[in-house]
């Protein structure tokens, strides 16, 4: 039987550990390029906008806001929700500027600092 605290498969799934390596990591990146958590205020108005239609800076506050909460996800045993999020956080930083899809295929394979 698996082990329901960590993911089994086909090998291409992040740990536990490495998905909060990546989670913190991207916090750190965010905060010191200054931005600060903030959750849209409308959520439903975002749907089907883009990172430029909304604006960079409440975009990429959006995504640091995304890493606190899928820290607590992990915290509350919800991998699957926070392996989500990590996806999505991950597609904001390549849509913004902040890593590139080579770095960004880099965290998942091997990890970060």
């Amino acid at each position: 039987m698996d082990d329901m605290m960590n993911p089994a498969g086909t090998g291409e799934e992040l740990s536990r550990d490495q998905a909060d390596a990546m989670l913190k990591f991207y916090c750190r990146t965010l905060n010191k390029l200054g931005y600060s958590p903030k959750p849209f205020s409308d959520i439903d108005g975002k749907v089907g906008s883009s990172i430029y239609s909304a604006g960079k800076f409440e975009v990429m506050s959006h995504a640091l806001w995304m890493c606190d909460r899928a820290e607590d996800f992990m915290r509350q045993n919800r991998l699957a929700k926070a392996y989500r999020w990590i996806g999505m956080i991950q597609g904001i930083l390549f849509m913004g500027g902040v890593f590139s899809l080579a770095e960004l295929r880099t965290h998942n394979r091997k990890g970060v600092n």
